[in-house]
């Protein structure tokens, strides 16, 4: 009775961690000429990149692509610096913590050659 019991607590224990998992994607779309971004979490990767997708279609047209996608759950940053007339964007997806999601995104903003970057948003997916 005792390793019946020990089984199913250890199978409910791994059907929770798949559960969880289920809904760790994050991805983030771009409109090119003005820079507008969409991002969608919550979901499996595939079905964020569509609805990142679809929403950045609805709101700004068809030249639309994703610029970053991850099906790791964490915390996520997109910071935007200036090079110059144009806007440099920098994306981190699934990562352990907020502070480290932030520094990521604006590291790559600057060894992208951008100047002042900010984080302009973050969330936990």
């Amino acid at each position: 009775m005792k390793k019946t019991a020990l089984f199913l607590f250890v199978l409910l224990g791994f059907g929770s961690v798949t559960l969880q998992d289920a809904s760790a994607g994050s991805a983030v779309a771009m409109e090119p000429v003005h820079g507008k971004l969409v991002s969608s979490y919550g979901h499996s990767k595939e079905v964020a990149m569509q609805r990142a997708l679809e929403s950045a279609r609805r709101l700004y047209g068809a030249e639309v692509r994703i610029i970053a996608a991850t099906n790791v759950t964490g915390y996520c940053a997109i910071a935007v610096a200036r090079h110059g007339d144009k806007a440099i964007v920098g994306v981190a997806l699934g990562r352990r913590s907020a502070t480290e999601a932030d520094s990521l995104a604006i590291d790559k903003c600057v060894k992208a050659g951008g100047t002042n970057p900010r984080i302009i948003s973050a969330w936990r997916g």
